[in-house]
C-alpha cells in the first residue's frame, strides 16, 4: 500500500494490518529537507518519515521507501550524490526498509516541463541509476534495492543515447527482480559510446567523488 506520511498513524495502520498482510510504501524522495522542500515541494520533513518507520516497526509492518533521482534544479552529479547520501543516511539509522529509486520524468503541465522546454532540465541518464544501484548494493549487500525506469528511452523520460537505453533499462529491471549485482556490472563492462559522454557530463559539475565514481 502506498501512502503519504501525514495519512499514517498507529490506529489506521493497525486496522489495515489486521485486514491483510501489509507493507507500506512512502515517498521520502530525499533525506535532505531543504532539497525536498525547494526542489520537490513535498510538504513533509524527514522526521515525519521517521515517525512512520517507528510505527511500522512497532506493528510489524514492512516499509518500502521511494527516493527520487534528479528533481529539478539539481545537476546530474548532484542528483547522484543526493540519492547515495540519502541511502547512507537511512542505513546509518539501521532502518529495515526496501528502497526504490524513482527516476524523474517530464509530466505535462508541470514546472519540470517548463524547464525542460527551455532546455534547463534533462531527465536523468540511465547510467546514473545503474551506477547508484551498483555502488550501493556493493556497499550494502543485504539492502533490497530496486528501480523501474518508467518511460525510459523517450525524451521526456530517463534515457541515454537511444542505442543502449533498452539494454541498460533491462539490466536495471533484472537486478531489481533478482538483486544479482552482475546484471549491473556486466552492463557497465559492455558499455556504449555514450558511457564516456555520461562521465564527461559528470566531470563538468563533479565536486566530491573523485575518480572512484568511474571505477
Amino acid at each position: 500500500m502506498e501512502s503519504r506520511c501525514e495519512f499514517i498513524n498507529e490506529r489506521i495502520l493497525m486496522c489495515a494490518r489486521d485486514l491483510v498482510p501489509l507493507d507500506v510504501a512512502v515517498g521520502l524522495e530525499t533525506t535532505n529537507d531543504k532539497l525536498r522542500e525547494e526542489c520537490i515541494g513535498k510538504g513533509m520533513k524527514f522526521e515525519d518519515y521517521l515517525r512512520v518507520v517507528d510505527i511500522a516497526h512497532k506493528l510489524g509492518v514492512g516499509i518500502k521507501t521511494y527516493l527520487l533521482l534528479k528533481p529539478p534544479f539539481l545537476s546530474e552529479s548532484e542528483a547522484i550524490r543526493d540519492v547515495i547520501k540519502s541511502i547512507d543516511d537511512i542505513m546509518g539509522l539501521d532502518i529495515q526498509t526496501r528502497i526504490s529509486i524513482n527516476l524523474c520524468n517530464v509530466q505535462r503541465g508541470t514546472l519540470v516541463e517548463a524547464l525542460w522546454r527551455k532546455r534547463e532540465y534533462r531527465p536523468p541518464w540511465l547510467w546514473s541509476a545503474l551506477y547508484i544501484l551498483k555502488y550501493c548494493k556493493g556497499k550494502y549487500p543485504e539492502l533490497v534495492l530496486m528501480s523501474d525506469p518508467v518511460g525510459y528511452g523517450r525524451k521526456r523520460g530517463p534515457h541515454n543515447c537511444g542505442e543502449c537505453d533498452k539494454m541498460v533499462a533491462s539490466a536495471i529491471k533484472s537486478f531489481s527482480e533478482t538483486q544479482d549485482i552482475r546484471h549491473l556490472t556486466d552492463t557497465f563492462r559492455s558499455g556504449c559510446e555514450c558511457l564516456e559522454k555520461w562521465k564527461w557530463v559528470l566531470r563538468l559539475d563533479h565536486k566530491g567523488y573523485g575518480t572512484s565514481l568511474f571505477t
